[in-house]
C-alpha cells in the first residue's frame, strides 16, 4: 500500500524542512515526495537533514503546477488546521489511515502539505476529496512542516499495517484531471443555464466538489456525468430551449418565480 501514497508539498520554504519531511517519509516507509514550486532542495542543508533518506529527495517528482502534479491521482487528501465554510468535514490522520488500505488497492493517492507559514489556500484545497487536520492543542496548533509530515506518515504506516489482515480491495476512482475536467464543464454549463451566481460561482461548486469527492465516481461514470452537461449546453443553445436566466442559485429579493423554474439549491453553508 505504502507505494500507492505521494507526500505532495506545496511551495515549501527551507530546504531543510524538505529534507526533514524526507527523513520521517522514509521512517515510515514511504518513498514518493512531490514538490510544488519548491526552493532549490538538492543542497546540502536539505541532505543534512535528510540523512540516509537522500534517495527520496533526489528522486523527488518536481512540478510547477498543483493541478499538474495531482493529475494522475484517484484521492488527494489536504492537510490544514484552519476551519470555516469551506473546510467542513475534516478528519484525522487515523481516520484517513483507515480508508487507506481499500482506496490504495485501486488508486494512488496523494497528501497534500501546505507553506510553512499559511499553509493551503481554499483553491488548493478544492482539489481535495479529504481535509485532514492533526488534533493539537487549541493554545497553539501550528506544527512544523516535517513534523507534521512524521504524523501523517505514522498513522499511515500503522494503517497499512493493519489492513495487511484484511482482504480490502475498492475500485479504481478517475484520477483527479477528469474531476477537473468535469468540474470546469460542470460550472460553464450551470452558469451558462443560470443556475450558478455569476459573480460568485464558487460557492455552489463547493458543495458539488464535496459530493463529487465524496462519492468518488470512477472515469467511465465521470464520463456519463460530462455527457449531461453536454447535453444540457446544447439543449439551452437551441431556439427556444435556452432558459431565462436568473442571475445565480437562489431566488433575489424581489424576483418572482417563473412559471417551469425548478426550486434552487438553499444558501450553503
Amino acid at each position: 500500500m505504502l507505494d500507492r501514497v505521494a507526500i505532495v508539498l506545496v511551495e515549501p520554504r527551507e530546504p531543510g524542512n524538505i529534507g526533514a519531511a524526507a527523513r520521517a517519509m522514509a521512517n515510515m516507509g514511504l518513498s514518493r515526495l512531490v514538490l510544488v514550486r519548491p526552493p532549490a532542495h538538492l543542497v546540502p542543508e536539505a541532505f543534512r537533514m535528510a540523512l540516509a533518506a537522500r534517495p527520496i529527495l533526489e528522486g523527488a517528482v518536481v512540478a510547477d503546477d498543483l493541478g499538474a502534479a495531482l493529475a494522475g491521482f484517484g484521492l488527494v487528501a489536504g492537510t490544514t488546521r484552519r476551519g470555516g465554510a469551506g473546510r467542513r468535514g475534516r478528519i484525522t490522520p487515523r481516520e484517513l489511515a483507515a480508508e487507506l488500505p481499500a482506496l490504495a488497492s485501486g488508486n494512488d493517492i496523494a497528501v497534500l502539505f501546505g507553506r510553512e507559514e499559511s499553509g493551503l489556500t481554499n483553491g488548493e484545497l478544492q482539489f481535495c476529496q479529504r481535509l485532514v487536520t492533526i488534533p493539537s492543542s487549541a493554545g497553539f496548533g501550528s506544527i512544523n512542516l516535517a513534523q507534521a509530515v512524521l504524523l501523517v506518515a505514522y498513522e499511515i504506516h500503522l494503517g497499512a499495517e493493519s489492513g495487511k489482515a484484511q482482504d480490502v480491495v475498492e475500485r479504481r476512482r478517475a484520477p483527479t484531471a477528469d474531476l477537473e475536467g468535469l468540474y470546469g464543464q460542470m460550472e460553464r454549463v450551470l452558469l451558462e443555464i443560470g443556475y450558478l451566481h455569476p459573480e460568485n460561482p464558487a460557492r455552489m461548486m463547493r458543495v458539488f466538489r464535496r459530493l463529487l469527492g465524496r462519492a468518488g465516481p470512477d472515469a467511465r461514470e465521470v464520463r456519463a456525468l460530462r455527457g449531461i452537461f453536454r447535453q444540457a449546453s446544447w439543449f439551452a443553445g437551441r431556439p427556444g430551449g435556452r432558459p431565462v436566466r436568473s442571475g445565480g442559485c437562489g431566488t433575489r429579493a424581489g424576483d418572482t418565480p417563473r412559471a417551469g423554474r425548478h426550486d434552487r439549491f438553499p444558501k450553503s453553508p
